[in-house]
């Protein structure tokens, strides 16, 4: 898989935008829709529209029935600046410097829901784990709930922004972050791993410990990036 699942539909939403199907207020089609349409599963179709309301571009409607939903909050040339931009300069960037980057931020992010994360949040969060640690889940559906966490962690800081950056540093590692999976070894054994460091992040958060917090955090991005995250900056 080239690209995770949720970028494909934001990549499509997007779509939608551009060939003027899509205009402001216009409710977006069903989750089981999108996701039957582009062959997703629908955990990624909610990461996605989570995404793109975190940064303004999709709004909850209030309307009960066949209206409510998530719809177009912005005007087209305002939602595909919003989308579009970070994604086109973080292309401009090597690996190293983005996973470096994305190790500020999420420390940064950690720090912050370890103090601001409502039980709602943790509640929330643990559910994705909890459909992370389903036995023999594999890689493609494994990396959805991944970004899934991360992304929703940021999320819980109360800064949209920090929440965009977040998933748009994970969006512009994707093809690396991967291959970095199938290279760790027996993927049942990474998964473990995996959903240990997960674990861990998420408990320290809930304790409101930001620091110890942020130091699982940077054991977990050493474990997947250990080139990178280890090498002297010098």
């Amino acid at each position: 898989m080239s690209a995770r699942a949720h970028q494909l539909v934001i990549d499509h939403i997007e779509a939608l935008i551009r060939g003027g199907s899509l205009r402001r207020g216009d409710r977006l089609p069903g989750e089981r829709q999108l996701a039957e349409m582009l062959g997703v599963s629908r955990p990624s179709v909610r990461e996605a529209v989570r995404s793109l309301r975190a940064i303004g571009v999709l709004a909850e409607r209030t309307t009960a029935g066949p209206d409510s939903g998530a719809a177009l909050a912005v005007g087209p040339s305002d939602a595909l600046t919003s989308m579009l931009r970070l994604h086109i300069a973080l292309s401009n960037f090597t690996e190293t410097e983005v996973v470096r980057t994305r190790l500020m931020v999420e420390q940064w992010s950690v720090r912050e829901a370890a103090s601001l994360a409502s039980p709602e949040d943790l509640q929330r969060l643990e559910g994705v784990l909890d459909e992370m640690e389903q036995p023999a889940i594999d890689r493609a559906r494994f990396n959805a709930l991944d970004s899934m966490f991360h992304t929703g962690i940021a999320l819980t800081c109360q800064n949209r922004l920090l929440g965009y950056l977040a998933g748009a540093l994970r969006d512009a590692v994707e093809r690396h972050r991967l291959e970095a999976m199938e290279n760790l070894g027996q993927w049942e054994q990474v998964a473990a791993d995996l959903q240990v460091h997960h674990r861990e992040i998420l408990t320290f958060i809930a304790a409101g410990r930001p620091e110890a917090a942020a130091e699982a955090l940077h054991h977990h991005l050493g474990y997947m990036h250990p080139a990178i995250i280890d090498k002297p900056t010098s």
